[in-house]
This record gives C-alpha cells, sequence and structure tokens, in this order.
C-alpha cells in the first residue's frame, strides 16, 4: 500500500495554484490560452500541448521539468485508496490566472505508444485499485505483466 502524502481538496486547489503560477511565467507575450493533455501509466507517459496566440495559430509549448514534477506530486495527492488515481487530464489556461482541469481516472488513455505490461504493473503497485474498481482495459492491461 503506498503512502502517498494526501491532499485535501483546498491543497489540491493550492497546489493547482501553483502549477498555473509556474506555467503562466512561461508564457510567450500575448497567449491567449494554454491547453494541455496528459496520459499515464506507470513509467509511461505521454503529453500535448498547445498555446494559442492572439493570430489564432497554435505553437507548441514544453512543459517545465518543475511543472511536470508538481502534476505528479499531484497525482499522488489524489490517490484514493482502492480507487486509484488519476491516469491522465486536460488542463486549460486562459490568462491572466484562470484554469479549469478534468481528470480521467477510469477511461483507457490515448497513448500513440502504448504503455508496457511493466507500466501496468508499475501503475497498479504504485495506485493499487480494489478488483471492483478496476476497468476492463486496466486489467487486460495488468494481465500481460503476470
Amino acid at each position: 500500500m503506498p503512502k502517498w502524502p494526501q491532499l485535501d481538496p483546498i491543497e489540491q486547489q493550492q497546489k493547482l495554484a501553483e502549477i498555473t503560477q509556474a506555467v503562466v511565467a512561461t508564457m510567450p507575450e500575448g497567449w491567449q490560452r494554454l491547453v494541455v493533455r496528459a496520459s499515464m501509466i506507470g513509467q509511461h507517459s505521454e503529453m500535448s500541448t498547445g498555446v494559442q496566440m492572439p493570430d489564432k495559430s497554435v505553437r507548441g509549448w514544453e512543459m517545465p521539468p518543475e511543472v511536470w514534477r508538481m502534476f505528479q506530486q499531484l497525482r499522488k495527492g489524489m490517490y484514493a485508496e482502492g480507487l486509484g488515481s488519476w491516469v491522465g487530464f486536460e488542463y486549460i489556461v486562459d490568462p491572466p490566472f484562470r484554469y479549469q482541469i478534468r481528470y480521467n481516472r477510469d477511461e483507457r488513455p490515448a497513448f500513440e505508444e502504448p504503455p508496457s505490461p511493466a507500466d501496468f504493473a508499475t501503475e497498479n503497485r504504485w495506485f493499487p485499485r480494489a478488483e471492483t474498481h478496476m476497468t476492463e482495459w486496466f486489467r487486460r492491461g495488468l494481465e500481460g505483466a503476470s
């Protein structure tokens, strides 16, 4: 059973505010919106990003490592015994500091490169799910790890 430091809802919002402050500091002048979509299973993660500019063009953005670490702290802090933690999110930031986030705990994340069976085993070790909360796609991923 993992012993992650749990974050209550207020602490989760504080962590998101801290993330948003760090993110906004890296935005190019004139940015209008940032969208980040990330999926993860165990040590396998993939992310897509886009920053909308005033001319409606979209450019890529590289998440600073310290921001990624904060998202991982948030993920660990949101672990719920038996339920696991989220395996993906969509995070949207609008100037000056408005954000919204949607988490995915149960739906199969979209990956360009599928996670390995070892990644599923790691995910289940880090964020164990009770049998009653294990989705079919997650169960199939674990079967290859046996």
